[in-house]
């Protein structure tokens, strides 16, 4: 079996758990007792995924000769288009924040935030704020993404099976130290933790590499795939565990469930679902943060705290983000990186037959 030819619906499955876990995780003062104490976890399992993907999907290109410049280009546009729009929302929330005169802001530090973030670049404090991407916090995973990205793309060729098993090591024992002395392993999305956010990143999107080039194309198919998502709650959903316990979970047992989930294919029926899980989880997790700030402030306004009216419509908020973005994803994402990349392919076939025209 050809690995690299297969869809992943597993670790589709994985991903699209993960990430209604996040959403939990960052919607506490509206879900309650539905709250996962331990999700900030998810990321962590989102940088290993990716690095095991990636490596599934592209190792041939860039064996084949696929420059570091076309394959950034190829994930900024996988990233780019449902991030901006984010960000517009963000920037409604915070013109609303401004307004009502609350929260420190001001119209310099926002236009830079939006700047920057359109540039899916890290944004400086101008206001006070610790953030990494203010108009979306979920944000800085997202640029140190596209940074550990560039770092595979670039030294491919150079990143052989005992180079990665040294970038593991060394990347574990310091997030191991770093992770004792911050109290937990979630750290990246403020500029006083982003050091840990980068040891983070640099550990489990290795080790997903390494997972995959591990991987002996071998799979089994049934419903026993259910387990390894399902695995995934419990774990997410552990609160008070405390920095060994997130040690535990991002060195070892989370990198586990990656590799459990290229061995593990579901059965038909629930393929489907896995499939739909992964394609949505981007979207959800990308909008959650500025869509659910608005549901915060329309709840929290008809709605006194800690009723249980707020919870349950704190989790009907949730359904409803869910929806709109498997509707985003569908109706303005796919439609929207095909046009970006039609568009550059276009101008790079116009631009060789330029330099052709040039050399005759």
């Amino acid at each position: 079996m050809q690995a690299d030819k297969r869809i992943f619906l597993t670790l589709d499955g994985l991903r699209g758990i993960a990430a209604i876990m996040i959403v939990l995780f960052h919607s506490r003062a509206i879900v309650g007792h539905f709250h996962p104490a331990s999700a900030y976890l998810s990321v962590d399992l989102f940088f290993a995924l990716s690095g095991c993907v990636l490596e599934a999907s592209y190792r041939g290109r860039l064996a084949e000769g696929l420059s570091t410049r076309a394959f950034m280009r190829i994930r900024f546009i996988r990233l780019w288009p449902l991030f901006a729009l984010s960000l517009m929302i963000g920037l409604a929330f915070a013109l609303v924040r401004l307004a009502m005169g609350v929260g420190g802001d001001t119209p310099a530090s926002i236009a830079l935030a939006l700047v920057t973030g359109l540039a899916m670049l890290p944004s400086p404090s101008l206001s006070g704020h610790d953030w990494v991407m203010p108009l979306n916090v979920a944000g800085w995973s997202l640029v140190l993404e596209l940074a550990i990205n560039a770092l595979y793309a670039w030294q491919w060729r150079r990143l052989s099976n005992r180079l990665l098993w040294l970038v593991v090591t060394v990347s574990g024992l310091v997030l191991t130290a770093a992770s004792l002395a911050h109290g937990g392993v979630d750290m990246g999305s403020t500029w006083g933790s982003v050091a840990g956010g980068l040891v983070r990143v640099l550990y489990s999107f290795s080790l997903g590499v390494l997972i995959f080039r591990a991987y002996d194309g071998r799979v089994r198919r049934g419903w026993a795939a259910a387990l390894v998502p399902l695995l995934l709650i419990p774990i997410l959903a552990t609160g008070g565990g405390g920095p060994l316990f997130d040690l535990a979970c991002a060195l070892f047992v989370l990198p586990l469930l990656v590799w459990a989930g290229l061995r593990l294919e579901p059965a038909p029926g629930l393929d489907r679902l896995f499939r739909w899980a992964g394609l949505t989880s981007y979207a959800v997790y990308v909008l959650h943060g500025p869509v659910l700030q608005f549901a915060k402030l329309a709840i929290f306004h008809y709605w006194r705290p800690r009723t249980d009216a707020v919870w349950m419509a704190g989790l009907a908020a949730i359904a409803a983000l869910v929806l709109l973005s498997a509707a985003v994803d569908r109706w303005y994402d796919t439609p929207v990186r095909r046009k970006l990349s039609a568009h550059l392919r276009r101008r790079a076939e116009a631009a060789r037959g330029e330099r052709a025209m040039t050399a005759s």
